[in-house]
């Protein structure tokens, strides 16, 4: 049995944030910005949004457009790193949101950035033994209320974004379609490449409010190295495990981190810059939600028709360190 994409769906929020707003909080400039991360814009929730409220637009649209209904749902995996509240789980919260089914097994992973390959691999494994026939893997992020204001957190927070994408995977009986290939790797001896100490019970303070704690810190430097090779080599691994080349490769959908990862990506793979899906100039970075999002606008814009045969690499990066691909048939 074959895994494929039956549903997908994305949501941004309403409020567009540009560079010249962002140099209004953070002291940095609009050409600083520019030049290191490729950010123009990014969209912002508004006071009365959450995480959930995103996540549960995204899935709706994913369940809407698969044909399916919530009563089909046999399963439900959730990604983010800035969930509603810090316990019980943000699947449970989406699970009761969405009208899930009260029986089925719904539960969070915490793959970072990676989020929506380590969600569809782990989907796929259920669906191709049989044991279920619909899943939903969802991701998303509002990080606009993780930005650190300081001079300490300004050059991550000018990149954060907020937004969540979903799809449905299912089983089908259509030969040489869907998940062809899926591969996820971890090390966390690069754990604090980047962190969020609190809340957490290693630190000084379990709510963070005291001090600075609960903001993320990143060793930027090493991050960048440690993403550019890890997708280089996650990316060349792939074609050589099924004797592909770039040129047999129709679109590449990557994770979002900022455009001087994704130019070095380019670059050193010689890979045609029109075959990359690139949106971190319109929506910053969103973390586990970037992907799904970047997946969904790619299917929304282009018509089934003309998705029909084409091969998709799919890969990400995230903190922990995790990334992974997945190739991908449509």
């Amino acid at each position: 049995m074959n895994t494929i994409i039956s549903g997908f769906g994305h949501i941004l929020p309403t409020r567009i944030i540009d560079n010249k707003t962002i140099v209004s909080w953070i002291n940095t400039t609009e050409e600083f910005i520019e030049e290191r991360t490729g950010v123009h814009t990014r969209h912002h929730i508004s006071e009365t949004e959450s995480t959930s409220m995103l996540m549960a637009n995204a899935c709706y649209d994913a369940i809407q457009k698969s044909g399916l209904s919530a009563a089909d749902i046999d399963m439900l995996i959730v990604n983010t790193l800035s969930p509603d509240y810090h316990d019980p789980s943000q699947a449970c919260l989406v699970q009761s949101l969405l009208f899930l089914k009260g029986n089925i097994p719904v539960f969070d992973i915490r793959a970072q950035c990676s989020g929506l390959i380590y969600g569809m691999t782990i989907a796929e494994q259920f669906i191709s033994t049989g044991k279920y026939k619909n899943i939903l893997v969802c991701c998303g992020e509002v990080l606009s209320k993780r930005m650190d204001y300081s001079d300490e957190g300004r050059n991550l927070s000018i990149l954060l974004g907020d937004g969540a994408g979903a799809v449905v995977l299912s089983a089908s009986e259509k030969k040489n379609k869907g998940i062809l290939d899926s591969s996820i790797h971890a090390d966390g001896n690069y754990f604090q490449l980047l962190w969020t100490e609190s809340p957490g019970t290693a630190g000084k303070t379990f709510n963070g409010d005291e001090d600075t704690c609960s903001y993320f810190r990143m060793n930027g430097k090493n991050m960048f190295r440690h993403a550019v090779e890890k997708l280089i080599e996650i990316t060349l691994q792939t074609l050589e495990k099924n004797k592909l080349t770039i040129e047999d490769i129709d679109v590449i959908i990557p994770h979002q981190p900022n455009m001087r990862i994704l130019d070095a990506l380019i670059e050193n793979l010689k890979i045609p810059r029109d075959k990359v899906r690139i949106n971190v100039d319109r929506y910053g970075n969103i973390a586990s939600g970037s992907l799904p999002i970047t997946l969904s606008e790619y299917m929304a814009e282009v018509p089934q028709e003309e998705r029909e045969g084409k091969l998709a690499l799919i890969i990400g990066y995230g903190s922990g360190a995790t990334w992974g691909s997945i190739l991908y048939k449509f």
